[in-house]
């Protein structure tokens, strides 16, 4: 699917069910995504299970992105991934 597509389906969910409802979804899949996590603590986390968690979190992610600023958070994103970058170089210092 090309991102013109994930976009479109992304407008779509936030025109027909609306942000305040889209934020909650991304707290209840979180919840569930904690849940399949916790599981990992008693040996009994299933991977599909977490992976399905992660996916259905990354896209509502991706549609409240779509709404507060696609372009911005993916600078923000960047932003974070090359601050974590510089922590664990300085981790890794002797």
């Amino acid at each position: 699917m090309t991102e013109k597509e994930r976009l479109k389906i992304q407008n779509a969910a936030l025109n027909i069910d609306g942000i305040r409802y889209q934020q909650w979804k991304l707290v209840e899949e979180c919840g569930e995504l904690l849940n399949a996590i916790a599981k990992v603590k008693t040996k009994a986390a299933n991977v599909e299970e977490i992976i399905t968690e992660l996916a259905d979190v990354s896209i509502i992610i991706e549609q409240l992105a779509y709404f507060y600023g696609l372009d911005d958070f993916k600078k923000e994103r960047e932003r974070k991934l090359i601050r974590l970058k510089e922590r664990l170089q300085e981790k890794l210092k002797p």
